[in-house]
C-alpha cells in the first residue's frame, strides 16, 4: 500500500479515481470484510468504528479510519470478498476538505 504525505500526492491520486456515492457498492451482507488501513492496524469495514464515505469503479470503496486515516479498497472475490488496501493518508493531507468526499 502506498502512503501519499503531500496534499498534492493526496489530490493526484484521488482525481485519477471515479469517484461516486457510497450506496453505488453494498457490502453489508458479506459479513466482516478485513483490511489493512493507512494507520498500520486492520479493521473491519462493515465495523461501527469505520466510515465509508465514496465508492470507486473497479469496487473500491474510500474508507475513514477513528484514527483519522483514510485508505482506498478495492474489493475482489464473488462469494468470498476480500479487501486490497491501494493507498492511504492521514487527515492532516487532505486538501481543504475536499467538498466531494463527506466525512
Amino acid at each position: 500500500m502506498d502512503i501519499l504525505k503531500s496534499k498534492s500526492e493526496v489530490k493526484e491520486r484521488l482525481s485519477k479515481e471515479k469517484i461516486g456515492a457510497i450506496h453505488l457498492l453494498r457490502l453489508q451482507g458479506y459479513g466482516s470484510i478485513k483490511y489493512r488501513c493507512a494507520c498500520g492496524q486492520e479493521h473491519d469495514l462493515n465495523g461501527d468504528d469505520v466510515k465509508r464515505l465514496a465508492s470507486a469503479k473497479s469496487f473500491k470503496v474510500l474508507l475513514k479510519c477513528q484514527n483519522e486515516y483514510y485508505t482506498m479498497i478495492r474489493i475482489e472475490g464473488f462469494f468470498r470478498k476480500k479487501a486490497i488496501s491501494e493507498y492511504g493518508f492521514h487527515e492532516s493531507s487532505r486538501e481543504n476538505k475536499n467538498k466531494n468526499i463527506s466525512t
